[in-house]
């Protein structure tokens, strides 16, 4: 595969930049070509080069943010000293870290019924993180749990504080929220699952 031209790279991340500063005032039902182009300084010749329209535009880029977000914040580390077994785990510093640099697009993905789609993939893609980590565990597969109540826990927990952390003004520090949360997964049913280990803090 051949390398993308630097202008195209550069014309994306200037909308995708735009993107993220118009979630400060519009939802995503709002977003307009309009407005993109002109937050970005580009034409709408030069988004059409780019993107079919603006539902193709936000889905590419919600999707990117997402696995942007995976890909920022999940260590892979030896299971039980095994190089050759490497399990995920979060770093909640990381975490927190990327939703304090992009609060606008944490809420609408939480809050907004527009996003609903891309809150399923964000959920499924923790999800499967959940279970390669606890692939090589010996601890109560998380599998025989009710996919519904474990998904929902994980994933609707975190947003959640990560959505009062931001609402609020992120008046707690990066690395001490991220030590707080760390501290409230290790309960009972984590350690059960085998996922006591799975949201670390860097901190603690």
């Amino acid at each position: 595969m051949g390398k993308i031209d630097p202008r195209v790279i550069k014309t994306r991340k200037k909308l995708r930049q735009a993107f993220l500063d118009l979630l400060k005032t519009r939802s995503l039902s709002e977003m307009n070509i309009k407005d993109l182009t002109n937050q970005a300084g580009v034409t709408r010749g030069t988004f059409y080069l780019h993107y079919r329209d603006k539902d193709t535009f936000i889905e590419t880029i919600m999707e990117e943010i997402i696995e942007d977000f995976y890909e920022s914040v999940v260590e892979y580390v030896p299971y039980q000293g095994d190089e050759e077994k490497q399990i995920p785990r979060i770093v909640l510093d990381r975490v927190f870290a990327y939703i304090g640099n992009s609060p606008e697009f944490f809420v609408t993905l939480l809050n907004e019924n527009d996003a609903e789609d891309y809150r399923v993939l964000f959920s499924e893609r923790l999800y499967d993180y959940v279970l390669a980590h606890v692939n090589y565990g010996n601890s109560i597969p998380v599998r025989k749990m009710p996919k519904e109540l474990v998904n929902n826990f994980v994933v609707y927990s975190l947003l959640g504080i990560s959505n009062a952390w931001v609402s609020e003004g992120q008046i707690y520090a990066n690395h001490y929220i991220a030590a707080m949360v760390s501290k409230m997964y290790r309960s009972e049913l984590f350690i059960e699952v085998g996922l006591s280990d799975f949201f670390v803090s860097e901190t603690i």
